[in-house]
């Protein structure tokens, strides 16, 4: 093998270390991106608005506080609790409760002054839970007759951390492995923003079809800006990727770029044996 090949072999391996980087940062750095409300009146207030985290019931303490939801629905969809559980310390970090924010949805009403929310009232959707004004924005979608947020994608956000432990793994064995297939390693987790994409439109369409009769507001079932503005009744809404989109798009570049790079070197270097 002459040092070309192994040069870009090696290159191959920095890029796949950067990738991790990225992808390791989506899962801890929350805490560095966490919105603060400008009408919060304290530190409690604006903690207040970055506590929705609800992972399997196994893994919170006895002795949590819960309360029973009121709608038989949102029963159906929960069970029978709903956990207020917010975790701290390295234990936070390793169930997924410090994900970055990877979607930016506003929502602009006459309620809400320009001069305080310039762009509407935020929310932010991490990998496992949601941050900003999400009980305005429950609120709002009631008027609508839209399910509450927590509803959505229970099972996908609550197995994001061993998702996340497989990435890892693969991409440990992407640096040692080289028999067939051996693109797969990453390739998979390469694609990690699309598949967010992907499951955030579904769930979108999800809301957006499954409205209920008590909104104030009888709109037709309809589809949910998935990107870009809109408007539903007298909102109007807006939907833009936010800074852990741009990290999971980092990693997918990076991982694109070290497959090929890696094929191409591994190609030539069989042609050479």
């Amino acid at each position: 093998m002459n040092d070309s090949i192994k040069k870009r072999l090696r290159l191959s391996n920095i890029l796949a270390v950067l990738a991790m980087v990225l992808l390791l940062g989506t899962y801890t750095l929350k805490p560095l991106f966490e919105y603060r409300d400008p009408t919060a009146m304290d530190e409690e207030d604006a903690i207040e608005e970055n506590e929705s985290f609800q992972p399997f019931a196994f893994l919170i303490p006895d002795g949590t506080e819960f309360y029973a939801p009121s709608s038989a629905h949102l029963k159906s969809l929960m069970g029978e609790k709903i956990w207020d559980y917010f975790p701290t310390g390295l234990y936070a970090y390793l169930i997924g409760y410090k994900t970055m924010p990877v979607w930016r949805v506003s929502l602009e009403a006459p309620q809400y002054p320009k001069a305080a929310f310039p762009d509407g009232i935020p929310v932010f959707f991490n990998l496992t839970d949601w941050s900003g004004k999400v009980n305005e924005m429950n609120t709002i979608n009631h008027y609508i007759g839209m399910d509450p947020m927590e509803v959505g994608a229970i099972f996908l956000r609550q197995i994001v951390p061993f998702v996340y432990l497989l990435f890892f793994i693969m991409l440990v064995i992407y640096f040692f492995y080289k028999g067939p297939g051996w693109w797969l390693l990453g390739i998979i987790p390469a694609f990690l923003p699309w598949y967010y994409l992907l499951f955030y439109s579904k769930w979108l369409y999800w809301f957006g079809h499954n409205l209920h009769p008590y909104g104030a507001f009888k709109i037709k079932p309809f589809m949910p800006t998935v990107f870009g503005d809109g408007k539903v009744a007298q909102f109007t809404t807006h939907s833009y990727p936010t800074i852990g989109f741009y990290f999971l798009l980092g990693v997918f570049i990076l991982l694109i770029l070290s497959v090929l790079i890696r094929r191409k070197a591994l190609k030539d270097a069989a042609s050479t044996t």
